[in-house]
């Protein structure tokens, strides 16, 4: 058993996460003459045993929020919660005198997780019901799993959460009261048989990156040879747009300050890290096949999970025949991170379209099929203008290494996916490239918005994915030289905005991450200056 275990850090992560377990939870069988689920349960849920005794079955994830981002969800669920007299009241002890009680007012669930706490068929989710991640969420956590950090408030106009050393230092103020790792993390860790890894999920351009930052790096610490995956999450509709519109000041002092918290995030992170993506909705207009509202976290977080689950669906399948070097975390660092200096990964995803006749639209080269969910090929300078999809001089980009996973249930277009995948441009013919074919598609369960045309959606049949309906989805992690102008973006902020005692720090780090992607490459590096 090879065992993963999640880490969740702020309220845009939690929205993910939520979306990632619901769909874990949907390849679960109970029915006696179901076949059994091709994913190994255990690599992402531990076993237990709740209240009344009976087994339970909950994910091996650490929830942390701030004060008011939990919404309606408990901490004691309906699995470990034991049943209280009302009429016992509070011990009194040495003090004989009345008490005063006061209670912040509780959030109410809404209607879809009234219906399934009494087990009807849950309710009709929409924009307007979703107030908090909790509220579309349908999986018992272990009552360990959720912290709540209650030294700041969610969306707190006053002390907002958003610097990167407020991060940092609320991580090492927590620390040394209570050692982390020893209070949540070891919990799960001494469950596993043989640990392969950790995924975080993570904001990384608020005071979050700088709380992740010294959590992995207490992890790097403790268990050294474990590999660890981040999903560093941003805002890249709020960058693109700043780059089309002369925005305020205000705006404009805003994103320096994200984008110096993002420069911080990185340089802390990335040298710990087996792997680190970019997170975010992507700058470009969307296909044609996707309809979403940008402003909504539940539809940004569900696009971005199909990807997320997809890319990472070998790690945890029963048989991993096929999956090659895709199977482990280890091992997929391993393949995307060519020459050890690699370690920043873009995510691309393409959702197929439904119908097994359609000409050619399945194949990911397909132009306006496939978007990104990472950096593109750009830069931002400091006042957030664009530089560009191809970089500031528009230089073509170098592939070293591409990872992808293809899901799709007609073998017939299977073969041509991963057979027109396989064509890597003459440029590109040196690029390593690892694929994993498979039947298994993804389920769009009752939980997951509305958010892609009907000629993607495969309709339910049978019990395959508990009956739900199903995308054709292919996802792929790449490691190319696309990032070093937004790397060089950065480091250009941070010359200009950052105090010179850490300037040169993270310029060095920033330099290095650069300087990985352009070893073993013979176009002429200097053409990137600035």
């Amino acid at each position: 058993m090879h065992e993963i275990i999640t880490l969740q850090l702020g309220h845009q992560a939690n929205y993910l996460g939520t979306h990632f377990w619901n769909t874990q939870e949907s390849y679960f069988t109970y029915a006696e003459d179901a076949s059994p689920s091709p994913v190994d349960h255990n690599v992402h849920f531990r076993p237990g045993v709740g209240v009344d005794g009976g087994e339970t079955f909950t994910p091996r994830t650490l929830i942390y929020d701030l004060k008011g981002g939990f919404g309606s969800m408990k901490k004691i669920n309906a699995l470990y919660e034991m049943a209280q007299d009302s009429d016992a009241g509070i011990p009194q002890g040495l003090w004989d005198k009345g008490m005063t009680i006061q209670r912040e007012p509780l959030v109410e669930p809404i209607e879809y997780q009234r219906t399934l706490d009494t087990g009807l068929p849950p309710a009709r989710l929409d924009p307007e019901s979703v107030r908090y991640w909790s509220d579309f969420n349908k999986v018992f956590y272990h009552p360990r799993s959720s912290i709540q950090l209650n030294q700041y408030d969610l969306s707190s106009e006053i002390m907002p959460f958003e610097s990167f050393g407020l991060g940092r230092d609320l991580f090492n103020r927590l620390n040394r009261e209570h050692d982390l790792l020893d209070r949540d993390f070891r919990l799960f860790a001494e469950e596993c048989d043989q640990m392969q890894g950790v995924q975080v999920l993570t904001s990384a351009e608020d005071a979050w990156g700088g709380f992740a930052s010294e959590y992995v790096a207490a992890l790097r610490d403790e268990y050294s040879k474990t590999g660890i995956m981040t999903w560093g999450l941003q805002d890249f509709g709020r960058v693109a747009r700043a780059g089309k519109v002369r925005v305020t000041e205000l705006k404009q002092e805003k994103q320096i300050n994200h984008t110096v918290n993002l420069a911080y995030t990185l340089s802390s992170i990335v040298p710990l890290t087996s792997l680190y993506i970019p997170l975010g909705c992507p700058q470009s207009e969307f296909p044609g096949y996707v309809n979403l509202d940008p402003t909504l976290q539940w539809h940004k977080s569900a696009l971005l999970s199909v990807a997320v689950e997809t890319c990472t669906l070998p790690t945890r399948l029963r048989n991993t025949f096929g999956a090659g070097r895709l199977g482990k975390l280890d091992d997929l660092a391993s393949l995307l991170n060519l020459n050890g200096g690699q370690k920043i990964a873009t995510l691309s995803m393409t959702v197929h379209n439904a119908n097994p006749s359609a000409s050619r639209l399945s194949k990911p080269s397909v132009p306006g099929e496939e978007f990104g969910l990472s950096w593109d090929s750009g830069g931002y300078d400091v006042n957030g203008t664009a530089m560009g999809a191809r970089g500031a001089r528009g230089q073509e980009s170098h592939i070293f290494a591409i990872a992808e996973v293809v899901r799709e249930s007609n073998d017939d277009r299977a073969r041509d996916v991963a057979a027109e995948a396989s064509r890597l441009p003459d440029d590109h013919h040196e690029a390593i490239l690892g694929r994993y074919l498979t039947s298994f598609t993804y389920p769009v369960i009752d939980s997951f918005p509305n958010i892609f045309s009907t000629d993607r959606i495969i309709p339910a049949e049978g019990t395959t994915a508990g009956g739900n309906q199903r995308l054709s989805v292919s996802a792929r992690l790449t490691t190319s030289s696309q990032v070093i102008p937004r790397l060089k973006s950065i480091k250009n902020v941070v010359s200009r905005m950052v105090g010179v005692d850490e300037r040169e720090a993270i310029s060095n780090d920033l330099g290095e991450f650069i300087e990985g992607f352009e070893t073993r490459w013979n176009s002429d590096s200097d053409d990137y200056d600035d």
